[in-house]
């Protein structure tokens, strides 16, 4: 190998050698923001679906898109998490109208 392919080839990323290290930066997922996730992917599927289908259907199907965003940052922003108010909050953002 010439001189000049291994100075391009020499910085790749970073080699993290202990099992105990972690970049501090990571966002470890939740239930409650894995289920915030999937509701915006379900919202976003239902706009896509529908734009074929607008001289068909009159109105865009429901959902409380407004309501659940509401319900998750309530709960998401709490500093302190309360069993029960998760579980209210995982009931409202799946409740379909």
């Amino acid at each position: 190998m010439s001189p000049r392919k291994r100075r391009k080839n020499k910085n790749k990323g970073k080699l993290i050698l202990d099992a105990t290290c972690a970049p501090a930066d990571i966002k470890y997922p939740t239930d409650l923001g894995i289920l915030n996730q999937a509701r915006i992917e379900t919202e976003r599927i239902i706009d896509n679906l529908y734009k074929p289908l607008r001289v068909k259907l009159r109105k865009k199907p429901r959902t409380s898109r407004k309501i659940a965003r509401k319900e998750y940052l309530k709960v998401a922003k709490k500093t302190k998490s309360i069993l029960s108010r998760k579980k209210k909050s995982y009931r409202e953002t799946v409740k379909i109208p």
